[in-house]
């Protein structure tokens, strides 16, 4: 979808991700279309501009957020299914029509990456050649968890030949932390380590949760919706079928742990093929095909709040989460969390203090034990859950996210303006 980006002299904005599609939604996602939407309604002029995708119109950035697509390409030789995996998951994309854009551009101020790597390096070549400033929002694992970061990469790059690295070094890929005016972190594990290597440029932010589109979830919609578990009590996670997610944890700590009344319910893209046969065959082979449903990406605004509405418990055993949303929404919804305790997820651990519901390790025992006190104890269930309702209406507004990004971006402005 193609729009003329509103004119707003030295306030417009272009935020730039490596995917925008609606039906592999996520996190980062949900992140850009809540925070433009509200920077539009403070007076900036924020575009996004994202790889071809959908030729479906977007609904979700609304009228006041050009939506703009860029041509990307995949530079890795190998398996077409290993190579669409990398399309759809934090796979090193490049592009050369992105920066020729940007460069042409004299109405931009300033550029907001959502993503590093080769798509990263060439914004950075584009802004510091026309003497404007970027900044960047670290979304995934970067610096804390740089030992898990290289594990997944070789495990995703196994039996492909990468031919981007001269385009990464012609754009100067490995400098875009570096060189940004600011660094954007969600949790404090990685904004102390992005510090040693920016100083103060590394600032952390919270995410935010759409309180209204959370509280419209119905019980009996998401019955009518899935009959197949509608009579039965729901333990949910939602997030992409992948690694990071860790769903076969799930399964497992589930088939241990969970009374045999239970169903639990997988809700999201999967943008791993290869781990999403592995979920599925630990699922048959732990005998759960009758109570564990994977139901594929859903509908963020009216499919995720019904479901949420349904289920006793939700399960965040993330391998690393930048933040957590899932968890924000999860206590939006009025549902108690049950999360692991690192990278952002210790943040909201920590905010929701003792009466949170929260696993120390990732281990199955550990979560199978958890799992089975929680679900046999409605009343700390019903504390967990309101201790989380009240930390997000408390804490975590999109609007107070997007003021700080907007005082953020005048900041950065000023400095430019000085030197």
């Amino acid at each position: 979808m193609h729009m003329t980006a509103v004119e707003r002299p030295g306030r417009r904005v272009v935020h730039v991700l490596r995917k925008y599609d609606p039906r592999e939604w996520g996190g980062t996602e949900t992140h850009v279309v809540e925070v433009t939407r509200r920077l539009a309604a403070l007076g900036w002029g924020p575009e996004v501009h994202a790889p071809a995708g959908p030729s479906e119109p977007d609904r979700a950035l609304g009228p006041e957020v050009p939506l703009l697509r860029y041509q990307a390409f995949c530079p890795f030789l190998g398996p077409a299914e290993k190579r669409r995996a990398l399309v759809a998951n934090a796979g090193n994309l490049a592009t050369f029509d992105e920066p020729l854009r940007l460069a042409k551009d004299a109405g931009l101020a300033l550029a907001h990456l959502h993503t590093a790597g080769r798509i990263g390096g060439a914004v950075r070549t584009a802004m510091r050649l026309t003497r404007r400033p970027y900044v960047i929002s670290v979304h995934g694992p970067l610096l804390a968890r740089k030992s898990w970061l290289e594990q997944d990469t070789a495990r995703r790059l196994s039996g492909l030949m990468d031919m981007g690295q001269p385009i990464g070094w012609l754009f100067g890929a490995r400098r875009v932390i570096q060189d940004a005016a600011r660094v954007i972190t969600f949790n404090e594990e990685e904004r102390r380590a992005l510090s040693e290597v920016v100083g103060d440029r590394a600032v952390r932010l919270d995410q935010g949760v759409d309180l209204k589109r959370m509280a419209t979830g119905s019980a009996q919609r998401a019955r009518e919706r899935w009959p197949r578990f509608a009579r039965a009590r729901v333990v949910t996670l939602v997030g992409r079928i992948s690694p990071q997610k860790n769903q076969v944890l799930a399964v497992r700590a589930f088939a241990v742990g969970a009374p045999e009344d239970h169903h639990l319910v997988l809700a999201g893209a999967t943008v791993d093929a290869a781990y999403g046969e592995q979920l599925k065959q630990e699922i048959q082979a732990l005998g759960l095909g009758e109570r564990v449903h994977v139901l594929g990406n859903l509908d963020a605004a009216r499919e995720v709040p019904d479901l949420l509405a349904l289920s006793r418990l939700v399960l965040v055993p993330s391998a690393h989460e930048a933040f957590g949303l899932a968890v924000l929404e999860a206590w939006a919804a009025g549902r108690p969390a049950l999360l692991a305790v690192h990278s952002g997820l210790a943040d909201l651990a920590g905010a929701i203090g003792p009466e949170g519901l929260s696993v120390p390790t990732l281990e199955v025992e550990d979560w199978a034990q958890a799992l089975r006190q929680a679900l046999a104890n409605p009343v700390r269930l019903d504390v967990a859950a309101r201790a989380g309702a009240a930390q997000v209406r408390q804490r975590f507004s999109w609007d107070v996210v997007a003021s700080k990004v907007a005082e953020l971006y005048q900041a950065v402005l000023e400095e430019g303006a000085r030197r």
